[in-house]
């Protein structure tokens, strides 16, 4: 049996479609996966960024109230045995269970004196206080012993291992701040003890629920890993060390790069996960933190789905299509799905929109219209990605209330400040502001009140200074003014002295008129301090003075 030439043409047809509509649809699906893919691979990378910062605020945090609490009085006097020491122990009792309702995280807070092979004098947790029976001796522990060496102003941060985990089976991290007194005599120590399962818990709350966590020591040790509920000590077990699951992480464990990415191969019952690893400093350069963001590859492929099932249609429809098509279809053919071919393959190259035959009103102008509906859907979903990209590199260096700079933005503007100073042989100054009394607004306003305190503040602040200086909110209630280029430490005084002056106004809020008042610190580069931490720590210093000063005054450093 002869075929006639219509047939022979219509055969060909139908196998050119086929060929050419699978090639541009396999082509256009595994464009817009790859586009998905490396879109993730970004998120990815920048949630991990945030998540890391997030922690190192939490941390930096709970350092600080640790801090603020050491150097109360209540702690000497109950460590001097003062007359009023029992009195001063109820009231620190107190103190350390309203800290530790706030914070779900702090598992324990303890008062240890150096004397007596550091025996504790009160130890609070969640259950309540200790018993004087149960109060044990911890000198020989390293946050005891090797916190009673430090200097003022320095804190200790243990390491984290699965081997130093508390009869609770909660992975740990201790703080802890010498208590010192007046004439620079350490007393004891404080120590806060915070339950890191709870605490990557509630950061987890922020995230999709598809992420998934890893956290490593500075030794690749794993300290939470998905799929492990609990740990069991070093000496019940071997250790489980990230490095041997992922020989390219030694690169980030050896201090060569500060994030990567990777693709971890399914395993039991965990499916092909992407995962963005990056390096978290908690108290040193020798003492961090290997944290990790993984997220299914099928969650960031689910968004091609639908991509997926028109495609397939649209191949079915087609196929259906040119097995009817006669010698005149087949020369109708030709250029429209030529046309289409050369528009798929310049949007999967550059994201360019090419004409389509979307006017005609038989199967290829469908086909023209679902591929440009298609495109436009890829388009709309990279602009969504690109949208929550920038939002989340807004939120890694603003404050998300004020809109001010946060401390890591404050920091970056430091140090190009003081930079072109020092080339150019300029002063820069610091301003520190810490408002006076804040949690007393908060207790008796509301923490609304509180927030548009703040927001006020940082609008009043802004007002004082020139157009290339820096406000930024460097967390609760504290703020920093860089004044770049100042001409000399008179001017510097006398900007704070107009910034006090206007913060003897009263403010309006929520149609209340509260009094809003702060306490300042100022430094001066050099003389105060040749590099940003140090001089920041002088203003922060100098601050404090003006508080035990008794508030609403100006110290210098």
């Amino acid at each position: 049996m002869k075929f006639s030439l219509g047939n022979k043409l219509t055969l060909l047809l139908c196998l050119f479609g086929l060929l050419l509509s699978g090639f541009a649809s396999y082509y256009a699906l595994s464009s817009s996966k790859q586009i998905l893919i490396d879109a993730a691979k970004r998120d990815l990378l920048v949630a991990n960024q945030v998540l890391g910062r997030n922690l190192q605020i939490r941390l930096e945090n709970f350092a600080k109230d640790l801090k603020v609490l050491s150097a109360q009085s209540q702690p000497v006097d109950v460590l001097e045995d003062t007359p009023r020491s029992s009195r001063e122990a109820l009231e620190l009792t107190r103190l350390f269970t309203s800290m530790l309702d706030a914070h779900p995280e702090y598992q324990r807070i303890r008062l240890i004196e150096a004397k007596n092979h550091g025996l504790e004098r009160i130890s609070v947790n969640h259950h309540g206080a200790a018993a004087s029976s149960a109060l044990k001796e911890k000198g020989h522990f390293p946050y005891v012993f090797k916190t009673l060496k430090l200097l003022p102003g320095q804190q200790f941060f243990s390491e984290m291992a699965p081997s130093r985990i508390d009869p609770d089976n909660a992975l740990t991290l201790h703080l802890a701040s010498p208590v010192w007194t007046s004439d620079q005599q350490v007393l004891g120590v404080l120590v806060l003890s915070i339950n890191i399962n709870k605490l990557f818990s509630r950061l987890q709350r922020e995230l999709p629920d598809y992420y998934q966590f890893f956290l490593a020591n500075s030794q690749g040790e794993l300290l939470l890993n998905p799929g492990r509920e609990t740990f069991q000590a070093r000496d019940q077990g071997p250790r489980v060390m990230i490095q041997t699951q992922l020989p390219q992480i030694l690169a980030l464990l050896g201090g060569k790069s500060s994030s990567m990415l990777s693709i971890l191969p399914a395993k039991r019952e965990q499916p092909t996960r992407l995962v963005a690893f990056s390096t978290v400093s908690i108290a040193a350069e020798s003492n961090h933190l290997l944290l990790g963001l993984a997220v299914p590859e099928k969650h960031i492929l689910q968004a091609s789905q639908e991509l997926d099932q028109r495609l397939i249609h649209i191949i079915a429809v087609l196929s259906l299509i040119t097995l009817m098509l006669s010698l005149w279809l087949a020369r109708r053919m030709i250029r429209p799905l030529n046309q289409i071919g050369l528009a798929i393959a310049h949007f999967s190259k550059n994201l360019s929109l090419q004409p389509l035959p979307t006017e005609r009103g038989d199967e290829l102008g469908k086909l023209a219209r679902d591929i440009r509906a298609m495109q436009e859907k890829i388009l709309t979903q990279i602009v969504e990605l690109n949208t929550n990209q920038q939002e989340l590199q807004r939120m890694a260096h603003n404050d998300p209330l004020t809109g001010l700079p946060n401390r890591r933005l404050f920091f970056d503007s430091l140090n190009h400040a003081i930079s072109n100073a020092e080339r150019r042989g300029k002063l820069v100054g610091l301003l520190y502001v810490d408002i006076d009394h804040f949690k007393e607004i908060n207790d008796s306003h509301g923490h609304a009140a509180g927030d548009e305190v703040l927001v006020n503040v940082a609008h009043l602040l802004g007002s004082v200074i020139r157009s290339g200086d820096t406000v930024a909110r460097l967390g609760g209630d504290e703020f920093v003014i860089l004044i770049d280029e100042v001409e000399s430490s008179a001017t510097l005084m006398g900007i704070a002295q107009k910034l006090l002056v206007l913060l003897q106004n009263r403010l309006l809020i929520d149609g209340k008129s509260l009094q809003v008042r702060a306490s300042l610190g100022i430094s001066l580069y050099p003389q105060d301090g040749s590099d940003a931490e140090t001089l920041l720590h002088n203003a922060d210093r100098a601050m404090y003075r003006s508080k035990r000063s008794g508030r609403n005054t100006i110290t210098s450093a």
